[in-house]
């Protein structure tokens, strides 16, 4: 029985040192120059620039989000076949223009001939108000020259093609580096990222989310020292909740900016909020604004 004691108690103090040793060198995140001048509010940040009130991932969506007065603008990043980054979703062109096809068969030309504004629709597909209306795929490159003070979501939708060069490159060129945050579910791809293009505010990928509920679940959430500085998560996943009001509060204790997807409805929005997140990742970000109190009027917006 003596040694079968020792025998436990050997690995257990390997642990307790290991233990201890984290909660000596962990150290919260800083946050990072985006979100400096936001100070405390709740940010209203639009999906794919507002995707239930307009085309999504348009230059159009995104005008009209910023002149609604988000605080923030999420979007997608592709590779055309010719190298371009193009903001769009889906791997394919179906869903949102007339066309079909892969995005990456297509060139960048071919792609922006397309209708972007084609199948939306706010009443089950009775009406398409914007086909016809010259809303197309815009190039990040675009989006990053009309929108050069706004803050900006990013998400890397494709591993392994080489779009973490291009995507620091341009944003070195427009010198936007303090004004993104760039997230995927690719966690090789964010590591890349995060390599090539220093220094620019990244969100936890898959791995980093997993380890930080696990880490709260055996209440040793305060040793994370993140590499990242936004948490960008759902409220649950395959039945499973993951912002909780303790991984939630441990988050903010380890500097991280707690932003909540896809948050739609405004009982949710609230809870959410009373619950300690930073940020409303939505697809009708006037329900947002509305919900805060804040100005749902539509300011002057540029011509297309």
């Amino acid at each position: 029985m003596l040694r079968f004691a020792r025998f436990l108690l050997i690995p257990l103090l390997l642990l307790a040192v290991v233990v201890a040793g984290l909660a000596l060198t962990s150290r919260p995140i800083t946050p990072p120059v985006v979100l400096s001048g936001f100070g405390e509010k709740p940010l209203v940040i639009a999906h794919r620039g507002g995707r239930g009130l307009w085309p999504e991932n348009s230059l159009f969506a995104f005008e009209r989000a910023s002149a609604l007065g988000v605080d923030m603008l999420e979007m997608d990043l592709r590779l055309s076949r010719d190298g371009e980054l193009v903001v769009i979703h889906d791997k394919k062109v179906n869903r949102t223009t007339e066309g079909s096809g892969l995005v990456a068969d297509l060139d960048l030309a071919e792609l922006q001939a397309l209708d972007a504004g084609y199948r939306w629709s706010a009443d089950g597909g009775e009406s398409f108000p914007y086909r016809g209306q010259g809303v197309r795929i815009p190039t990040f490159a675009e989006v990053l020259q009309r929108f050069p003070e706004r803050a900006k979501v990013i998400e890397i939708k494709v591993p392994n093609v080489g779009m973490e060069e291009s995507l620091c490159a341009l944003l070195d060129h427009y010198r936007q580096r303090d004004k993104v945050i760039v997230g995927s579910f690719y966690d090789r791809t964010l590591q890349h990222f995060r390599e090539v293009c220093p220094g620019v505010a990244t969100s936890a990928g898959p791995t980093s989310v997993r380890l930080l509920v696990a880490l709260e679940w055996l209440g040793l959430g305060r040793l994370l020292s993140p590499s990242y500085q936004a948490l960008q998560i759902p409220p649950a996943s395959d039945g499973i909740t993951v912002a909780s009001p303790g991984l939630l509060r441990t988050a903010r204790e380890r500097g991280l900016n707690v932003q909540l997807w896809t948050i739609n409805e405004q009982p949710m929005m609230s809870h959410l909020l009373e619950m300690g997140a930073q940020g409303l990742i939505t697809d009708y970000p006037d329900r947002a604004l509305q919900l805060l109190g804040r100005s749902t009027s539509i300011s002057s917006v540029s011509d297309q």
